[in-house]
């Protein structure tokens, strides 16, 4: 479980695709020492089970899943991943509770910048519309927000400088992939 707060940003170094791997280079060393073989880390937005690590290098294995329900599968060299290690119990939770079980893939449709304040309309698979609700919260690439108004085709977030600082959202062009995780209470409440 995580809190859908970044913790630091990876490079890709190789997989996605077919390949069903994935390699990330971590740079802060408080990250890169405490993730253990067998432990799980959040990549944007997705809960991987790190399988080997060389150095900074952390590996990872897609299986068919996830490759179909993310965007991990497209990533290329180069490209910066949101990063969260898992949540301590009895830990402080600045976000929201997040599985790292994507949902969906959702689509950058619109973008509004005011001063310091980057707004984004985010397109939904079908079937999320019943979890994401205005002032609700939701996971875009892990990182935890609140939805400013929510649409029957998407939702738009706000994102604060700190959030365009710490995290690749702020870099996000119109057609750019998400991955989704409605929030855990909505599916809950929801559930039948």
């Amino acid at each position: 479980m995580f809190t859908g707060i970044v913790e630091a940003q990876g490079i890709v170094r190789s997989g996605g695709g077919k390949n069903r791997s994935l390699e990330i280079e971590i740079e802060p060393p408080k990250i890169s020492r405490a993730l253990k073989i067998g432990g799980s880390l959040m990549v944007d937005g997705a809960c991987l089970t790190v399988v080997r690590k060389k150095g900074k290098r952390f590996f990872f294995n897609l299986v068919g899943e996830t490759l179909k329900r993310s965007t991990l599968g497209s990533l290329k060299f180069g490209d910066r991943v949101h990063l969260e290690r898992a949540l301590k119990f009895g830990g402080r939770i600045e976000g929201h509770l997040v599985l790292g079980h994507v949902d969906g893939v959702g689509t950058v449709q619109k973008i509004a910048t005011k001063k310091s304040e980057k707004s984004l309309f985010i397109s939904i698979p079908k079937n999320l519309r019943p979890y994401l609700v205005e002032k609700g919260s939701v996971a875009v690439d892990g990182v935890s927000l609140t939805l400013g108004r929510a649409a029957r085709n998407g939702f738009w977030v706000h994102c604060i400088p700190h959030t365009l600082k710490k995290t690749h959202l702020g870099r996000l062009g119109p057609n750019a992939k998400v991955n989704l995780e409605a929030d855990l209470m909505a599916k809950l409440a929801k559930s039948d």
